[in-house]
Protein backbone atom coordinates (compact mmCIF):
# COMPACT_ATOMS: atom_id res chain seq x y z
CA UNK A 1 0.00 0.00 0.00
CA UNK A 2 1.91 3.73 -0.88
CA UNK A 3 0.82 6.33 -0.38
CA UNK A 4 -0.85 8.61 -3.46
CA UNK A 5 1.36 10.40 -5.60
CA UNK A 6 -0.25 13.33 -6.49
CA UNK A 7 1.49 16.92 -7.28
CA UNK A 8 -1.40 18.80 -7.14
CA UNK A 9 -1.54 17.90 -3.22
CA UNK A 10 1.76 19.17 -2.22
CA UNK A 11 2.80 22.65 -2.20
CA UNK A 12 6.15 24.46 -1.65
CA UNK A 13 4.86 26.91 1.16
CA UNK A 14 8.28 29.02 1.30
CA UNK A 15 11.77 28.68 -0.13
CA UNK A 16 15.11 30.20 -0.32
CA UNK A 17 18.50 29.90 -1.96
CA UNK A 18 21.62 31.85 -0.33
CA UNK A 19 25.42 31.94 -0.81
CA UNK A 20 27.27 30.15 1.93
CA UNK A 21 29.22 33.03 3.58
CA UNK A 22 31.87 30.16 4.65
CA UNK A 23 32.01 28.36 1.90
CA UNK A 24 32.71 30.19 -1.42
CA UNK A 25 30.47 28.10 -4.36
CA UNK A 26 28.03 26.29 -2.17
CA UNK A 27 24.42 27.48 -2.02
CA UNK A 28 22.11 26.56 1.19
CA UNK A 29 18.81 25.72 -0.28
CA UNK A 30 16.35 25.90 2.23
CA UNK A 31 12.30 25.10 1.87
CA UNK A 32 8.99 23.98 3.43
CA UNK A 33 7.25 21.22 1.33
CA UNK A 34 3.49 20.78 2.62
CA UNK A 35 0.91 18.14 2.10
CA UNK A 36 -2.41 20.06 1.71
CA UNK A 37 -4.56 16.34 1.85
CA UNK A 38 -6.39 14.84 4.89
CA UNK A 39 -3.96 12.02 4.27
CA UNK A 40 -0.33 10.63 3.42
CA UNK A 41 1.02 11.53 0.13
CA UNK A 42 4.13 10.12 -1.33
CA UNK A 43 7.41 12.16 -0.75
CA UNK A 44 7.72 14.37 -3.99
CA UNK A 45 11.17 14.82 -5.65
CA UNK A 46 12.53 17.98 -5.86
CA UNK A 47 13.90 19.80 -9.04
CA UNK A 48 15.89 22.97 -8.68
CA UNK A 49 17.00 24.78 -11.36
CA UNK A 50 19.31 27.77 -11.34
CA UNK A 51 18.89 30.41 -13.63
CA UNK A 52 20.99 33.40 -15.73
CA UNK A 53 19.96 37.01 -15.26
CA UNK A 54 17.92 36.08 -18.43
CA UNK A 55 15.94 33.15 -16.70
CA UNK A 56 17.64 30.67 -19.00
CA UNK A 57 18.40 27.51 -16.79
CA UNK A 58 22.30 27.00 -16.13
CA UNK A 59 22.13 23.99 -14.26
CA UNK A 60 18.89 21.63 -13.21
CA UNK A 61 19.25 18.71 -10.39
CA UNK A 62 16.59 16.74 -8.95
CA UNK A 63 16.37 15.39 -5.46
CA UNK A 64 14.89 12.46 -4.28
CA UNK A 65 13.30 11.89 -1.32
CA UNK A 66 16.41 10.57 0.47
CA UNK A 67 17.85 13.10 -0.66
CA UNK A 68 16.20 16.23 1.47
CA UNK A 69 13.82 14.30 3.89
CA UNK A 70 15.89 14.55 7.16
CA UNK A 71 17.00 11.50 9.20
CA UNK A 72 13.43 11.47 11.21
CA UNK A 73 11.02 11.48 8.10
CA UNK A 74 9.77 8.43 7.01
CA UNK A 75 9.75 8.14 3.53
CA UNK A 76 8.45 4.72 3.41
CA UNK A 77 5.23 6.36 5.12
CA UNK A 78 4.94 9.16 3.29
CA UNK A 79 4.25 12.93 3.99
CA UNK A 80 1.33 12.93 7.10
CA UNK A 81 -1.34 14.32 6.36
CA UNK A 82 -1.73 18.29 6.61
CA UNK A 83 2.00 17.87 7.54
CA UNK A 84 4.98 19.61 6.08
CA UNK A 85 8.68 18.68 5.90
CA UNK A 86 11.60 21.83 6.35
CA UNK A 87 14.46 21.14 3.51
CA UNK A 88 18.02 22.34 4.18
CA UNK A 89 20.44 21.12 1.24
CA UNK A 90 23.63 22.35 0.22
CA UNK A 91 24.84 22.88 -3.17
CA UNK A 92 28.17 23.24 -4.63
CA UNK A 93 27.35 25.95 -8.00
CA UNK A 94 31.41 26.55 -7.52
CA UNK A 95 31.60 25.55 -11.33
CA UNK A 96 28.18 27.79 -11.95
CA UNK A 97 27.18 31.49 -12.01
CA UNK A 98 23.50 31.72 -11.54
CA UNK A 99 20.93 34.86 -10.65
CA UNK A 100 17.88 33.32 -9.72
CA UNK A 101 16.18 29.41 -9.17
CA UNK A 102 13.11 27.75 -9.32
CA UNK A 103 11.98 24.94 -7.59
CA UNK A 104 9.22 22.34 -8.48
CA UNK A 105 7.85 19.16 -6.95
CA UNK A 106 7.21 16.06 -9.20
CA UNK A 107 6.59 12.31 -9.07
CA UNK A 108 8.67 10.41 -11.12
Amino acid sequence: DTAPTDAELAAIEASDLQADAAHRGLLILTATVRNRANFAIAFPHLELTLTDAQDQPVVRRAFAPADYAGGTADIGRGLPANGEVAIKLFIDASATSQAGYRLYLFYP
